[in-house]
Order: structure tokens, then C-alpha cells, then sequence
């Protein structure tokens, strides 16, 4: 349920910097959607797997070079065994998402392949899940036959929960492939640090591949 509510807000707000980069005309917006896998570093290494992300980035251009965006994105991973026997639970999750102002330097923008860089500062979520595998009582419908009927099926139920909200940035870089029209291709891989209150800082580098016109 947590990462289907993270998911529709970041749809939602998609949906919005969607709308606002086809309501203007010329080239003065942009927006861009991707997903990859996202690698822990640092002590988070230790503690989590190898994950996975996805990412909403839109905004303004005031010249071809530069941009102006706003970025969500969200990543995933699940705990390592050396963490789950600390807690003693059979299975969890950590995630993070993060809100931030991402402004993107285009060093060919005019060329094929565009190679840019990226640095942004914001707010960030951390959370962690421990789970149990359960059985829920549930109503399954068959349409072929119409008619439902009592069942059970099996769920990861979370049975303990943490979470907090922390300012954080990230920088890295890409290179874009223009496909057709303002269409492109792009891979990038940034560094993101979550601050801590106590402790050493969050630390993970996600590499996504998408669209960005």
C-alpha cells in the first residue's frame, strides 16, 4: 500500500507537469519520466539491496542550455539478511522519496547526442517496513461465470514501520539521444545524500533510463 500511494502521487504529478509542458507553445517547457535500478552506497550498502527507481522531472527553460525543473523521484530497496536478522523479522523494505529543484546544464543541445549535468537540493522522505508473510480473507469475482466467492489469499503484511523527512541534494550527469522531433533518449546517474540528524547520512545512486521531450 505505501508504494502504490508514492506511485499515484508521482502519476499525479506527472499528469500535471504533463499538462503544463503541452499547454505552452515552443520549446519553453520540458518533461522528462524514467526508471532503473538504484545502488546504496556508503553504510547503506551494508543494510540494503540493490534496488530499483523511478523519476518525474518537468519545468522551465529559459535558454537551450539551461534548465529549470522540479524532480520527483522514488527508490526502493529491499533489506539485506545480516538487517533482518538484527530485527528478526522474515522480510522489509526501505525507500526514499525526494522532492527537489534540479537545475540541468545541456553542454551540446543543439548536437545528437547532448551530454548535461544535473545538481538539485530539497526535501526528502526515508522509510523503512518490516513485514511478515499473512494469509487475508478475500471476495474473488470470476466474469467469465459471474459470481464471486470467499478466499485467502497471501500478502506481506507490514508490522513495523519508521520514517522521516530530511532536507537533502543530489548531483551527476547524462547524455541524451534525440529519437524524433523533441523526443529523446536518456541515461543519467546521480548521487543523492539524505541528511541525518544522528548518524551517518543516506547515501544511494540511482541510474535511470527514459524519455525527455
Amino acid at each position: 500500500m505505501k508504494v502504490t500511494g508514492v506511485f499515484c502521487r508521482a502519476v499525479v504529478c506527472a499528469c500535471v507537469l504533463v499538462s503544463a509542458a503541452f499547454a505552452q507553445e515552443g520549446r519553453r517547457f520540458n518533461f522528462s519520466a524514467g526508471a532503473g535500478v538504484s545502488f546504496p552506497t556508503g553504510n547503506a550498502s551494508s543494510s540494503l539491496n540493490t534496488g530499483w527507481n523511478m523519476d518525474f522531472r518537468g519545468g522551465f527553460n529559459p535558454s537551450p542550455g539551461l534548465l529549470l525543473d522540479l524532480d520527483f523521484s522514488y527508490n526502493h530497496w529491499g533489506l539485506s539478511d545480516s538487517t533482518l536478522a538484527q530485527f528478526g523479522e522474515p522480510g522489509g523494505f526501505g525507500d526514499v522519496w525526494s522532492l527537489t529543484f534540479a537545475p540541468t546544464m545541456r553542454l551540446a543541445p543543439h548536437a545528437k547526442f547532448d551530454p548535461y549535468i544535473i545538481a538539485g537540493f530539497g526535501l526528502y522522505h526515508r522509510g523503512v517496513s518490516l513485514t511478515q508473510p499473512a494469509t487475508v480473507p478475500t471476495i474473488i469475482c470470476d466474469p467469465f461465470f459471474g459470481f464471486c466467492y470467499p478466499a485467502a489469499v497471501s500478502v506481506n503484511q507490514v508490522v513495523a514501520s519508521f520514517s522521516t523527512y530530511k532536507p537533502g541534494f543530489n548531483v551527476g550527469g547524462g547524455i541524451e539521444f534525440g529519437i524524433h522531433g523533441p523526443v529523446k533518449v536518456f541515461a543519467e546517474a546521480r548521487y543523492n545524500d539524505m541528511f541525518a540528524t544522528h548518524g551517518t547520512d543516506l547515501t544511494y545512486v540511482p541510474l535511470t533510463f527514459g524519455l525527455r521531450w
